[in-house]
């Protein structure tokens, strides 16, 4: 055996080389030969897995990877670290923030200076001084500005789970936190008020930053510093809090709210005991002395806190910006007084106009109130419905501080305003047209007690409908059935998700094609979802505040208009011409009497689109309209939909009553005010006139079709009918009679024009209004002179007929449509029929 370090030869089986001493590697264990085969079947023998290796190896991969996303954080705090400022002054003065209008210009100030009061740190009990840091910091006078073992017990878990889960903040980081950054638990933040910590702690001596951190910190109670909390809870000053009641305070600013004394009295005496606890571990009391703290009477005493109960300009749209930065993270106590420049959406214009709107009809319709509160409330929300930018909300007709908006929190019934998100679109997507033809005929029995469901206000079923003519009239019955075809699911997924409509599960149910929801939307929410048709189906997130600058200039937050396609431009367009119907000022012609546009008195003298909506018992009105430029949504209901709404006048509150003359006025007013052009909507390509459509077919209109049956009509490209009608057909009938039908030995006939009878219909249920026109049933008897028609009875001829005798036809007169008799007298906006709009 050769020595691999020598070269000599060594004896066969020897260990180690007998010339060098260096120990030989063993010899390979002798093996029969394989075969051919064998070799070639057996697989390759698995090599031994060294799990040792493998764990170091992942150790490795690991810290490199924490390393490396710990340096990528800390770069990216360090960036955008905010300047340190003379804090002292800060904290002395206290900054207001200043809210900005779309325009640039400073519109509200906004401050809790009357919820603290700042004392100096000589004038804060040593109790309080002592507590607080032996609960919160107790390296406090020895660390500088952090504490690296709470660092290091907190950084693992933080990094696992790649955001801040563990709090590791001295009283320096927590003061840094307050006054500088927003508490969203990443790890950007963390790394923030770590460095700032520094800085503070470079900057500032001790007492100076325990001076701060103790006036600026939230107690709870709306209590901000010691001075305020000592009077909220002991009616007490700062200087004379006994340690029972310091122990107390300083353990609140971990939770205040769970920890308060006044609402969870067993919880505060257990914290109060953990800072007792404390002050005993780090040498600020005897055990004897917490123990006769946590037994002493504590002296509660509440008082309430001046808060700040300033009316600022334009409150209603002010409060709901409060609201959302409360939402990103910033504190009560930063957006006050955090010296932060506040730049919104709002148009102090338009927002005057609203409110004005909103005070000026509801007093006329439902006059002034005596009490609190109005029984009658009204909301709006004007959107430019292009950048999805908020231009005023009106919560209500009389603000109260950070009371009920009845814009964002009233959840109500719609009524028929959903109708274009629940039906409608939803039918156009699926590939129904404008044009397409719904039979408005009772199929739906026994529900909820009535004999036949849906039902109009009116008590007609029109028959023969096509969809823009129903939607004008607000018919339920289409509602409906549309929504019965198209699929409940189909249509009701469509109204959540593309029109953002928050609707649970529970009002899955056909009542919801009429509007008839358990639950109920805002305003707010339907004037976002209406918005998405005149930006040609891009539904945009609502836009409030812009941006958010704090006073060393850094930009703590900012946002941008941006939304989602939700349909295509076409069909955003036929939904707006569907609309615009809604606000024609004339009787819609060949579907029957009392068939007046729900918005007929609502037009606004330039291209405009829009929807009434009433709920049972008008006990909620709503009109959501558009024009290119703006969208307005409207919602006038009692305050908890609690009783049927009549006006003052005696009306009853219609959604073109009481919500839609409030949108008339401000569509008006602001267009006058801002100077907005009148345009028309604009038209994608991809659609195609048709002019001559059948009313009852949906179709091209046929030879036998009345001219007051046939209308012209928008279609996108593809979907517009090819084929004709024969809704209408001629039937021979007695020419002396009409109504009956003709057959050999009748004497002359002629050949006249019906409609043929709704497949959909069935004996036993109300005729539809269009029955008249349909074939007569019975024929004459041969050989008898048949009566003539009662003189001035319709005859149940639809359109044309043609004397004719009884061995051929004879020349056919120009048709002429036979209408019932018109109502007597146009009803005024106030008294218009209604079905459910």
């Amino acid at each position: 055996m050769r020595c691999p370090r020598c070269g000599q030869d060594n004896v066969a089986g020897s260990q180690f080389c007998r010339h060098c001493g260096r120990k030989l590697p063993a010899p390979a264990k002798a093996s029969p030969p394989a075969t051919k085969s064998a070799t070639k079947n057996t697989p390759p023998k698995s090599r031994r897995i060294r799990w040792g290796r493998v764990a170091a190896l992942a150790a490795g991969v690991v810290i490199l990877a924490g390393a490396g996303f710990s340096g990528y954080e800390f770069v990216k705090a360090a960036r955008s670290l905010p300047q340190i400022t003379n804090l002292v002054a800060l904290n002395a003065a206290g900054q207001d923030s200043v809210v900005y209008d779309r325009f640039g210009q400073p519109v509200a100030t906004l401050h809790l200076n009357t919820n603290r009061i700042d004392v100096p740190l000589n004038a804060i009990s040593p109790n309080m001084q002592h507590a607080i840091v032996a609960i919160e910091d107790h390296n406090f006078y020895r660390n500088d500005g952090f504490d690296i073992r709470s660092i290091f017990r907190a950084a693992f878990v933080d990094l696992t789970h790649r955001s801040a889960l563990q709090g590791a903040s001295t009283i320096t980081e927590q003061l840094a936190k307050t006054l500088y950054l927003h508490d969203n638990h990443t790890l950007t933040y963390k790394i923030q008020e770590f460095l700032l910590g520094l800085e503070l702690a470079r900057h500032y001596s001790k007492p100076q930053i325990l001076d701060m951190y103790l006036n600026e910190v939230y107690l709870g109670d709306g209590a901000y510093g010691v001075d305020a909390a000592a009077k909220a809870y002991f009616n007490e000053t700062p200087s004379q809090l006994t340690l029972p009641q310091a122990a107390l305070l300083a353990g609140l600013p971990q939770a205040p709210s769970l920890y308060d004394p006044l609402t969870n009295y067993q919880l505060a005496k257990q914290r109060q005991w953990q800072v007792l606890q404390a002050m005993v571990k780090w040498g600020y009391i005897t055990p004897q002395e917490a123990t006769q703290a946590y037994h002493a009477s504590l002296g509660l005493s509440p008082q309430t806190v001046a808060a700040n109960t300033t009316i600022f300009p334009y409150p209603w749209y002010i409060q709901h910006v409060i609201h959302l930065l409360e939402g990103q993270g910033f504190t009560p106590q930063e957006i006050y007084d955090g010296g932060l420049k506040i730049y919104t959406e709002l148009d102090p214009t338009v927002y005057n106009i609203a409110q004005n709107a909103v005070d000026y009809w509801m007093n006329y319709n439902f006059g002034v109130s005596p009490r609190t509160y109005p029984y009658h409330q009204a909301a709006v929300v004007v959107e430019d419905p292009h950048t999805g930018a908020v231009l005023a909300e009106i919560g209500g007709r009389n603000y109260v501080p950070f009371g009920e908006d009845y814009a964002i929190d009233a959840k109500r019934s719609t009524g028929s305003s959903i109708k274009p998100l629940i039906d409608y679109t939803p039918a156009l997507v699926k590939g129904y047209t404008q044009m397409s033809v719904i039979q408005d005929v009772p199929i739906f029995q026994n529900v909820d007690g009535q004999a036949w469901w849906p039902k109009n206000d009116d008590h007609i079923y029109r028959g023969y409908m096509t969809l823009r003519d129903a939607l004008a009239i607000s018919d339920n019955d289409v509602a409906v059935h549309l929504l019965h075809d198209i699929g409940l699911n189909y249509g009701f997924n469509f109204a959540v998700q593309k029109f953002g409509l928050p609707l649970p599960a529970s009002d899955l149910q056909l009542g919801a094609a009429i509007g008839g929801l358990n639950t109920g939307v805002n305003v707010y929410e339907m004037t976002q979802a209406f918005a998405t048709f005149p930006n040609q189906g891009v539904r945009m997130a609502p836009l409030w505040v812009t941006k958010v600058v704090a006073p060393t200039g850094a930009v703590l937050y900012q946002d941008t208009p941006h939304g989602t396609p939700e349909f295509s431009a076409q069909i955003a367009y036929i939904m707006t011409n569907m609309m615009q119907r809604v606000l024609n000022p004339t009787p819609l012609p060949g579907i029957g009497p009392g068939a007046y546009p729900t918005g007929m008195s609502l037009g606004i003298g330039r291209p405009a689109a829009g929807k009434t909506g009433t709920n049972n018992g008008q006990a909620d009105a709503w009109f959501i309209g558009y024009e290119p430029q703006l969208v307005v949504g409207v919602w006038e209901g009692n305050r908890l939909g609690e009783f049927p709404q009549y006006t003052i006048h005696g009306q009853a509150a219609f959604g073109d009553v009481a919500a839609g003359p409030i949108w008339q006025s401000i569509m008006e007013q602001v267009n006058q005010a801002e100077n907005i052009p009148a345009e028309n909507f604009p038209r994608p390509s991809g659609l195609v006139y048709v002019p001559n459509i059948s009313i009852t077919s949906g179709k091209i209109a046929g030879p036998n079709c009345p001219p007051n049956d046939i209308e012209g009509a928008w279609f996108i490209q593809g979907t517009q009918p090819t084929t004709i009608g024969h809704t209408h057909i001629k039937v021979k009938v007695v020419a002396a009679n009409p109504k009956l039908l003709w057959q050999p030995g009748c004497g002359p006939a002629i050949q006249s024009v019906f409609l043929k009878p709704e497949s959909d219909w069935h004996s036993g249920v109300p005729l539809p209004w269009d029955h008249i026109f349909w074939p007569p049933t019975q024929s004459c008897t041969p050989g008898q002179s048949p009566s003539p028609s009662p003189s001035g009875t319709p005859s149940s001829t639809s359109a044309t007929s043609s004397s004719q005798s009884s061995t051929g036809p004879g020349p056919v007169p120009p048709s002429a449509t036979l209408a019932p008799p018109p109502p007597s007298g146009t009803p005024s906006p106030g008294t218009t029929t209604k079905n459910s709009g």
